[in-house]
């Protein structure tokens, strides 16, 4: 992942300068590495080093480039680890073409081994390096750059973009698969980048350029095209409207609200992040396993909670999941060899992973790690590690990462499953698709599932305290939900199994007392839970539910309700974590509450 920019001057002046503030304004999408491709002299020349675009600058002396044309990478790594051969730009091997990239490429491994068997040198482990030396082929054939990008959209798998610094023609080329980029235009400016926010006071209107469309920058101007039909498209600029004071968080008042609407792509990402040879090797080692723990902390423990119910049902293992701080005191001393231990941290640095991952490993385990940052403490330890790739994560909160976490559990139980034929390649196949569908399916309601929460909040905001109920696969969201309000709001709320509801949480139940249920995806469960969302309004508690879209029943309860497109059982978790979020977040802004870093908490737990 990472924030992509590109400039050209119409009159010939420098933009190395403009380049440089747009990485700096897009630091939220990575600074594990940054770099610049301007031309000199018709060749292409990349400055690029490790750490984020500040750094690089001093490190590489952008202060002395001179040129009107340039392309800028600020980098998250996903494939291949924060190392100056994995920072972007990457460049052909004439270095007449320069290709920074946006997202994950799934089929980039098949490609790089074509590229080598050719006689490329692909110097690093970075995806979109691939893309580089695929434009230099298509080239060689005597077709138009314009011809070539399109070709090379069409060869590549999974969700992404990327822009191109051509040296011949002197252009910036654009594609995006999915997630919008952002063409700006001024007098003299013609520009490009991952976000609005990051073009604010260099261009003076703006559009988008949307999934299979190209975008071909020159002196002469800004030409677009549907790369399916090869036909040129009309756009239409509007004025460039950004708060300045939000210019470095993308337009939003907080990292956390952007980050929640960031998930569908996140999830998308995190799909197209996990390679098929590393997932082979994850499911083997599951298989093979004499006993398997899940061990995490905080919200990655929700996760793995979550993950226990896809092993169980989808390919017939019981994992033991615990807390990281209690597995060293009562579990280690059952592990050896034969164990696999998942581990699960987003930061990859949490103290109780890192120690129960050592005392682990001391006594023979085999550890399977699951984080956020592939150059972390969790990473380096583990046998086998997979990304989670959700993109950088500035707001201490969990909510993108939590989710792609999810996906990552679920892929590799049904990769299990696959194995163990409890599924066909055709069922394992459709169940990934169905996930990338709902994503996408997603993207379209994040505003009305925020606007919805953001009333649902008002109603909840003076409660003293509440519970969060549910049962089954989605349990662990109601915990996790109830964490979510206690960090974000500091209101205490308390995460309950709907079947304990009767059990002693009752007594509790009144006005200034919320409860919000999470409607079970199982039919048993749900019955059960529709007559308790009564019993807690009639005794005056303010009830909240959490749902599908077009369930009778949450009508005829006649509560205000927090809906999410259906989907099936084991995508459920991913969709109801996401309302709750929202409303974590409205209530937390309400009662004016330090949402990005709430007081005693870190992103990294060390110590």
């Amino acid at each position: 992942m990472g924030g992509v920019c590109g400039v050209i001057s119409r009159s010939g002046s420098d933009v190395i300068g403009i380049v440089v503030e747009c990485l700096r304004r897009m630091a939220f999408r990575g600074s594990d590495t940054a770099g610049i491709a301007f031309l000199r002299d018709h060749i292409i020349e990349v400055r690029k080093g490790v750490g984020d675009i500040n750094k690089v600058y001093r490190d590489r002396a952008l202060s002395s480039c001179r040129s009107d044309v340039a392309i800028g990478h600020t980098r998250f790594s996903t494939h291949g680890r924060p190392h100056v051969d994995n920072a972007h730009p990457h460049a052909d091997c004439s270095c007449l073409i320069a290709v920074v990239g946006d997202g994950a490429i799934a089929n980039y491994e098949m490609l790089r081994d074509e590229l080598f068997v050719k006689g490329h040198r692909v110097v690093s482990r970075c995806d979109f390096e691939v893309i580089a030396h695929l434009l230099e082929d298509e080239l060689k054939e005597g077709i138009s750059v314009e011809e070539a990008v399109a070709a090379v959209a069409r060869k590549l798998e999974g969700f992404f973009s990327f822009v191109v610094l051509h040296a011949e023609s002197r252009s910036i080329l654009a594609y995006t698969s999915l997630q919008e980029l952002y063409v700006g235009l001024s007098r003299d400016l013609i520009a490009i980048a991952s976000t609005r926010s990051s073009l604010h006071g260099f261009t003076d209107v703006v559009t988008e350029l949307r999934g299979g469309e190209l975008a071909v920058l020159s002196r002469d101007g800004v030409r677009f095209m549907d790369v399916k039909e090869m036909r040129p498209l009309e756009k239409e600029f509007k004025p460039l409207e950004v708060k300045a004071e939000y210019i470095y968080t993308d337009g939003f008042p907080h990292h956390m609200l952007r980050e929640i609407y960031e998930i569908p792509y996140a999830l998308l990402r995190t799909l197209s992040s996990i390679q098929e040879k590393y997932l082979t090797f994850a499911s083997r080692l599951l298989q093979e396993a004499e006993s398997i723990y899940i061990i995490a902390d905080g919200t990655s423990l929700h996760a793995g909670l979550v993950g226990s119910y896809y092993l169980s049902e989808l390919a017939k293992i019981s994992p033991i999941v615990v807390s990281a701080a209690e597995f060293p005191l009562y579990y280690v001393e059952n592990v050896g060899p034969g164990t696999v231990v998942i581990a699960i941290s987003q930061s990859g640095e949490t103290s109780d992973v890192i120690k129960s991952v050592y005392e682990a490993k001391l006594r023979g385990a085999t550890i399977l790690g699951i984080t956020n940052y592939i150059g972390s403490k969790l990473a380096n330890l583990s046998n086998l590690y997979l990304p989670i790739a959700a993109g950088p994560e500035l707001a201490v909160p969990a909510t993108k990462t939590f989710t792609s976490t999810l996906a990552v559990l679920y892929i590799v139980a049904l990769r299990v499953a696959k194995e163990r034929r409890e599924l066909s390649a055709s069922e394992f196949r459709n169940r990934v698709e169905e996930l990338k569908k709902y994503a996408l399916e997603l993207t379209k309601h994040m505003k009305n599932i925020d606007a919805v929460a953001s009333e649902a909040a008002k109603k909840i905001v003076k409660c003293r305290s509440g519970y969060v109920i549910s049962r089954g696969i989605t349990y662990p969201i109601a915990l996790e939900g109830a964490l979510k309000l206690k960090e974000v709001a500091y209101i205490h709320a308390e995460g309950i199994e709907a079947g304990e509801f009767k059990h002693g949480p009752i007594v509790l139940i009144g006005e200034n007392f919320f409860t919000i249920f999470i409607v079970p995806v199982e039919k048993v469960a749900a019955e059960a839970t529709y007559p308790l969302m009564k019993v807690a309004k009639e005794r005056g508690a303010t009830v909240i539910s959490v749902g599908f879209e077009h369930d009778e029943n949450l009508r005829m309860v006649g509560v205000p309700t927090l809906l999410v497109p259906p989907t099936t059982r084991h995508i459920a978790p991913i969709a109801f974590a996401i309302p709750l979020q929202f409303l974590s977040y409205r209530l937390g802004e309400l009662l004016g509450r330090p949402i990005d870093s709430p007081r005693y908490l870190v992103k990294k737990v060390t110590h």
